[in-house]
């Protein structure tokens, strides 16, 4: 095999890999939201066997993706595809560690009594950075550059039901003290906050690597810092 070949076969093999660990963490980011509207312990369970599968699937693309580049021989547009696709896989594997914090956190209040926190406050950022995942995590299975970009639009709403939240626990008259609700509340809403995060980043690699450009919201920041 040609050393051309090679460096295709590595970057082909990188891309549906790729494709493979989107498809997985977009399912345990399902299982966590789930889990954590219903205090579900099977399904958090769950996503923490799934972690390490994840994991793999990381290594296994930063691996192949390092190849290419130490090959070299690639243009500079081949080359920051390449970076693209690496900061895709560390933004995924970040989105599946997020996840995997919400399993463990619904796994250690089993046999708490505050495993009967009421979560319903979570419900309208829950949904929003579920929407907002799947269309991200489908776009990048698929390679599907515009539902990339309509991902980015469901960015605005998230921002919305998190200050929602963070309202919430403002008017309740328990929140002053710090009780144990309202922090389960709190780092509850960061994870799902910290998903939305990377799963856009994800949405602005994908655009940046398939359509060779940058997010529209990217280049307006560029020109403003001209």
């Amino acid at each position: 095999m040609s050393t051309v070949e090679s460096m295709t076969g590595a970057r082909n093999d990188a891309a549906r890999a790729i494709s493979s660990m989107a498809s997985h963490v977009e399912g345990m980011v399902a299982d966590a939201i789930d889990a954590l509207l219903t205090l579900n312990t099977d399904l958090a369970e769950r996503i923490l066997r799934k972690e390490s599968v994840a994991n793999a699937l990381e290594m296994h693309i930063d691996h192949a993706i390092q190849s290419s580049l130490q090959q070299g021989g690639l243009g500079a547009p081949e080359t920051r595809r390449l970076v693209a696709m690496l900061k895709i896989n560390k933004d995924l594997e970040r989105v599946g560690d997020l996840a995997a914090n919400i399993g463990r956190g619904i796994c250690s209040r089993k046999d708490d009594a505050r495993s009967r926190q009421d979560f319903s406050s979570l419900q309208p950022l829950a949904i929003a950075v579920s929407h907002l995942a799947k269309k991200t995590l489908r776009a990048l299975a698929r390679h599907d550059l515009m539902l990339a970009t309509n991902a980015l639009g469901e960015t605005t709403r998230v921002d919305a039901y998190r200050d929602h939240v963070l309202h919430h626990l403002q008017q309740n008259p328990e929140g002053k003290a710090g009780h144990p609700g309202n922090l389960d509340l709190l780092v509850a809403s960061r994870y799902l906050e910290q998903i939305a995060d990377h799963c856009s980043n994800v949405a602005e690699g994908l655009i940046f690597w398939l359509g060779g450009r940058k997010p529209c919201s990217e280049e307006g920041k560029s020109r403003m810092a001209v």
